[in-house]
């Protein structure tokens, strides 16, 4: 009887140990989808002709958008969503000013094309596709506002 003690211990740590990363990812919720990344208009750094919109979409449901519609660079924070067939962003709002619209983009080939967004702030300009891939939009962001 002595032995099997030992025995049921070991075997209650094994499963134990073989089913705790299962629990991890199972338990995760908030990873979102495929979407996950960073999306560029520009994949090379250097100085931007024309317009330009970058995005950044993270596991925890934070979003990143810095857009040029040719009237200066601006960076907006928020939160996003996967809709099934798009990304759905949503914005903070900015202390003393309107709160901006949301904005919505549609997967495209190998990225995403806004298919919602401030026409006020874009004109008659409709913003780039994006493809994904390259460095993080805030670290982009750091970089081009307090060199």
């Amino acid at each position: 009887m002595r032995s099997s003690s030992p025995f049921l211990l070991r075997v209650s740590v094994c499963v134990g140990l073989l089913l705790s990363p299962m629990a991890a990812v199972c338990g995760n919720t908030s990873v979102h989808s495929k979407f996950v990344g960073v999306y560029q208009s520009r994949l090379s750094a250097g100085p931007m002709a024309g317009p330009s919109m970058n995005v950044s979409l993270g596991p925890d449901g934070s979003a990143t958008v810095t857009e040029d519609a040719g009237n200066g660079t601006r960076t907006l924070f928020g939160h996003w969503v996967d809709s099934g067939n798009q990304v759905l962003v949503t914005f903070d709002s900015a202390q003393g000013k309107a709160m901006e619209p949301p904005m919505a983009f549609q997967p495209s080939h190998d990225g995403l094309q806004a298919v919602t967004w401030n026409h006020a702030a874009w004109g008659k300009a409709n913003p780039p596709p994006m493809k994904k891939g390259g460095a993080k939009v805030k670290e982009h962001y750091w970089l081009t506002q307090n060199p």
